[in-house]
This record gives C-alpha cells, sequence and structure tokens, in this order.
C-alpha cells in the first residue's frame, strides 16, 4: 500500500470540506488573479497621458473603478484566505485525530509478541511525532495544492490571454525551479527517515531511564545513560543537519531561477513594447504596454509563487510523508489472529497440556514436550531456575503466545477454537510488577468490572487487607493515584490482588504475587489467598517455596520440562532438585 492509498481513505471521509476548500480557493485565486489586470490597466490609464500637461484629460473616473474593485478584491481576498484556513485547519485536524486514534487502536489488536519486539518509545513516538509531524505536512501540503493548482491554470489562462508570446516563456522556464527542487528534496527524504528514526530510539532510552530511575540511580548509571541518550542525540544532530541542509536549498535555488525568470520577462517585455511601437502596435498578432509589463512581472510571479510554496514547505511534507511510511508499517502488520469461535459460558473445570513446545526464538525451545492434565479445583505451583520456562507456561496458556506445536484444552476444547477474550475472562492475574494508571483508587480497583459499586469494591479490599491503609488516604476511594504516586510497591500489589479479588475468576493466577509485600502482611493475604482459590483451579509461580508448601501439585521445571512433580512432602522425601532449592532457601 502507497502512502498516497494509506491517506486517501482518511481523505475520503473530508469530500465535502475538500469541495468547499476548492471552492474558496477558486474564488480566492479569481481574486488574486485580477488584481494585476486592473493595477496594469491603471498604468496605462496613467502612461498614455505622460506627456499631457493637462491632467483633465486622464480618466479619472475609469481610474478610480480600478482602485475601487482592486480594494473589493483585495477584501474578498482576505475574507476567502481566512475562511479557508480555517475549514482546512479543521478537516486536517479531524483527518489527524483519527490517524492518531486508528494507530492507538491498531497498536491494541497487534500480538503480544510484536509488542514485546518493539521499542516502547518508538511506539510512542509514531503516535505522538509522527502523527503530529503528518499534521503540519498536510496543512502545509493542502494549501499550496488546493490554491496552486488552480492559481497555475488561471494564471496561464490570462497570460495566454494578454501575450503568447511571454506565457510560453514564463512556462516554460519556471517549472526548472520545481525540478531542481524535486531533485533536491528527493535526495533529503532519506535523512527525514533517519531522523524519524533516532527520535524513535531517543524516545525509548528517555522512557527506559524515568520508568527505571531508581535502579538507575542505584547504580550510579546515570552518566552512562546520559552518554547512550547523547549518542543518540548527536546522531540525530548530525543527521538532522545533513536533512535541513539539503532541504534549506531548495527554496533559494528555486528563488533564484524564479527571480531569473522575473529579470527575463521584465526586459522582454520592454523590448517587446519597443517593437510593438515601431510596427504599429503590433508584433507577432501581439500587443505590449507598460501596464502589460507590470501586469506580467506580477503574473510571473504568481506563477511560480505555489512552485516556490511547495518548496518552502518541501522539508515538512518529506518529514510527514516519511512518519506516515512509519505509521503505515503498524497498520501493515497483522492482527492479533484469534480463530476462536466457541464461548464458554460454564466454569473451567478441565485444563489440559499435551505435548507443548515452545520457543520466543526459532530453534531456541524454552517449553519441549510438555504434558500434564490439571483437574478443577487444584492448586498447582509452577517452581524452578529463572529462565525455565514457569511464565512462559501461563502466556502460553492464556492465549498471549501460541504454541510451536502441541495444544492446550479446556473443558477438553482445544483452546485454539475458544475466543481469546472468552478465554481470558475466566482467568484472574496478579503479577510480581504491579500495574497502577491514573485515576481513583476506586477507579484502578474497579477496572475489570465496570458495574462495581462500592460496597463491593470495599468487600474485596477487605479479602485483600488493604482497606485501613486505603481509608488513610487523603479522599479514601476517591484519592487520585497513578504508578508515581507515592504508594509503596506493597501498596500497590495490594491493590492489584483486590482488583483480582473483585472478579472472582474461575481460575487464578499468582505470579509472585506476594514478592514484594512484608511478611506479616504476606501471612494475611496468603489466607485471603485461600478463601479466594477454594474450590477453585490456581496456578502459583513461585521464588519463595514456603508458600507453596500447602499446594496440591507441584511443577519442578528445568529447560522447559518437568523434571520433578507430586506434593511438598513427596518432593522433600525424593532428595532431589526440589529438595535442593528448598534447603538452599532456609539454609541461606
Amino acid at each position: 500500500m502507497s502512502n498516497t492509498r494509506f491517506l486517501f481513505k482518511y481523505l475520503k471521509n473530508e469530500v465535502l470540506s475538500i469541495i468547499v476548500c476548492i471552492i474558496l480557493a477558486i474564488r480566492t485565486v479569481f481574486c488574486v488573479t485580477f488584481i494585476p489586470y486592473f493595477i496594469g490597466d491603471s498604468v496605462d490609464i496613467i502612461s498614455s497621458y505622460l506627456n499631457i500637461s493637462d491632467t483633465n484629460l486622464i480618466n479619472w473616473n475609469l481610474l478610480y473603478r480600478n482602485i475601487l474593485i482592486i480594494c473589493l478584491l483585495i477584501t474578498t481576498l482576505v475574507i476567502f484566505q481566512l475562511i479557508f484556513d480555517i475549514l482546512l485547519g479543521f478537516f486536517v485536524e479531524r483527518i489527524t485525530v483519527k490517524i492518531r486514534v486508528d494507530t492507538f487502536e491498531k497498536i491494541n489488536k497487534v500480538s503480544i509478541k510484536y509488542i514485546d519486539e518493539q521499542s516502547k518509545g518508538d511506539l510512542i513516538s509514531k503516535i505522538i511525532n509522527d502523527v503530529d509531524n503528518i499534521n503540519t505536512g498536510l496543512i502545509s501540503g493542502f494549501r499550496q495544492f488546493f490554491s496552486g493548482i488552480v492559481q497555475i491554470i488561471a494564471t496561464i489562462s490570462i497570460m495566454f490571454y494578454l501575450n503568447w508570446i511571454l506565457a510560453l516563456v514564463v512556462i516554460v522556464l519556471t517549472p526548472f525551479s520545481f525540478l531542481l527542487s524535486y531533485v533536491i528534496a528527493k535526495k533529503s527524504a532519506k535523512y527525514y527517515k533517519k531522523c524519524n528514526e533516532y527520535i524513535g530510539e531517543g524516545s525509548g532510552i528517555f522512557l527506559e531511564y524515568i520508568n527505571n530511575i531508581e535502579t538507575v540511580k542505584s547504580f550510579n548509571y546515570g552518566p552512562k545513560s546520559f552518554e547512550k541518550y547523547l549518542k543518540t542525540n548527536e546522531n540525530l544532530y548530525i543527521v538532522g543537519q545533513k536533512a535541513q541542509f539539503v532541504s534549506s536549498l531548495v527554496n533559494p535555488a528555486s528563488r533564484l531561477i524564479n527571480n531569473s525568470i522575473y529579470a527575463f520577462v521584465g526586459t522582454l517585455g520592454a523590448l517587446l513594447c519597443v517593437f510593438t511601437s515601431s510596427n504599429g502596435g503590433s508584433f507577432l498578432n501581439t500587443t505590449m504596454s507598460i501596464g502589460m509589463i507590470t501586469t506580467f512581472l506580477q503574473y510571473s510571479i504568481q506563477y511560480a509563487k505555489p512552485f516556490d510554496g511547495i518548496t518552502s514547505c518541501l522539508s515538512e511534507i518529506q518529514n510527514a510523508f516519511s512518519s506516515l511510511t512509519r505509521i503505515k508499517k503498524v497498520f501493515l502488520t497483522g492482527n492479533d489472529i484469534d480463530e476462536g469461535i466457541i464461548e464458554i459460558d460454564s466454569k473451567i473445570e478441565d485444563i489440559s497440556f499435551n505435548n507443548l513446545s515452545f520457543g520466543y526464538v526459532e530453534g531456541q525451545k524454552v517449553i519441549k514436550n510438555f504434558t500434564l492434565n490439571v483437574p478443577y479445583g487444584k492448586k498447582i505451583a509452577i517452581v524452578g531456575p529463572t529462565g525455565c520456562g514457569k511464565t512462559t507456561l501461563i502466556n502460553l496458556l492464556l492465549r498471549f503466545y501460541d504454541p510451536n506445536s502441541g495444544t492446550i484444552k479446556l473443558n477438553e476444547i482445544n483452546n485454539f477454537d475458544i475466543k481469546k477474550k472468552d478465554i481470558r475472562s475466566h482467568f484472574g492475574m496478579v503479577l510480581q510488577d504491579t500495574w497502577i494508571f491514573n485515576g481513583t483508587v476506586f477507579e484502578n480497583i474497579a477496572y475489570g468490572k465496570k458495574d462495581a459499586t462500592l460496597e463491593e469494591v470495599k468487600e474485596a479490599c477487605v479479602k485483600a487487607n488493604c482497606l485501613d491503609f486505603i481509608e488513610r488516604l487523603g479522599k479514601g476511594f476517591n484519592t487520585r493515584i497513578a504508578d508515581d504516586s507515592g504508594l509503596s510497591a506493597g501498596q500497590k500489589q495490594l491493590i492489584c490482588i483486590a482488583r483480582v479479588m473483585l472478579l472472582m475468576p474461575d481460575i487464578m493466577i499468582l505470579d509472585e504475587a506476594t514478592s514484594n509485600i512484608d511478611t506479616r502482611t504476606e501471612m494475611k493475604i496468603t489466607e485471603a489467598f485461600k478463601k479466594l482459590t477454594e474450590g477453585k483451579t490456581s496456578f502459583i509461580i513461585a521464588h519463595r517455596l514456603s508458600t507453596i508448601v500447602s499446594s496440591d501439585l507441584i511443577l519442578v521445571l528445568k529447560d522447559g520440562e518437568i523434571i520433578e512433580m507430586g506434593t511438598h512432602k513427596d518432593l522433600i522425601n525424593k532428595k532431589g532438585f526440589y529438595y535442593e532449592l528448598y534447603n538452599a532457601q532456609f539454609s541461606s
């Protein structure tokens, strides 16, 4: 899909606005085109009486009429131009808002794999900086396009009407400035593309720094982080300098050619004026007067003005097309595939993994031939060294990723046949990394249940043991919080736990859910989890083995395979890998 086709699907919704803009542009150009004509006519009226001492012989009425017409044309021009600019700004703003919304929606539809592979800063840069570049380019481009095309046609027509020789000279010579501009602009386009890439890279570095400021400070990595950002900024400076230098050549080069044409037209017009005077007022079936020379000089400027306008904003247009290309790549990315058509209305009572294999990178398996049947209501703990595939297994279960081979069945139904949305509605997750968005405490807890009442939220908070500290906040449940609002890691984790407790899902997934909570609070939360998971299937990923001793089944993973499984007591008695892990924690 070309950039033009991509943009056209947004332009077609603004057909009425575009038509009105074209009409306004025609009216504006009509005024612009006829002002020089009446100026030239006025010059001829005065010049024809230069050798007459009696000024009463001058046709003052005709001169006053021309002046009045010129004033009316200028006034009308200003009004139409104002309306044109306002309408253009409105419909371009609607287009850019639609592009920004569609980009956000598209990012929400792509697979998690695509998001994981992209720089978060670059994605932010696309939805903010690149869309802003498109807005600027559209306004600059359309302003020149609407008025420019009409102005070129109108100016050519009236120039041929007045004097075909000078008209031909202007038409033949003026496009040279446009061709020169095109060559220069094409060269600058690659620099602007690189600029946008460096902007995205710099945004990613800055976002990474801000999100992990405590870690950066604690490791004294600030200077190195600054050097990394500085290097990207220097690359941006070098490429940006080249882009600006090349694009800055366009306007002066085109103006040099246009001014040369202006001088040539003036000289040739004067010669034609002499020839027509010496040949009885005609030369090659053309006439020329001092007023017509004045008019033609104005028309040569007007004819070149659209080309000058395009070249003057060419850097903005090139930047916009570069940004459009980056955004278009997001839309060309395939959506997250969901083959499922089945909805599960009842509880998920049986989960089975059958010869499951998966790797994030081709040839590197994280999960290998994993087979397990999980009856309803069982508490399954998953332990093992870092990178053994614990979290990956959960990602596959929720279909954030799909296995390379093997199947996962829910109630004897292949999860490929079930709608992803429906699968995830049966699960509740509490992760090690907390997520608090900018909103009230109530909104954060009721995030997954839009119709939740205050009583339901309070009940969930009681179970999560976070009601006390919430009520101590300034406005209780109406207190606005954010990820950086000063809440401790433990408090944010408690809010996330309350968020899941409010939903009361069929199946619970706890991924290091109590890692950021002190021991005393952990005991209370563990008790709350017992109530929450009672009679339900639950998966617990834990490094602290003391939290999973009561699990119905403990899976010990290593290199993506189950090397041991059983209850805590069984595994201790085996004195295998789990026994060593358990004793290592308590001996340390």
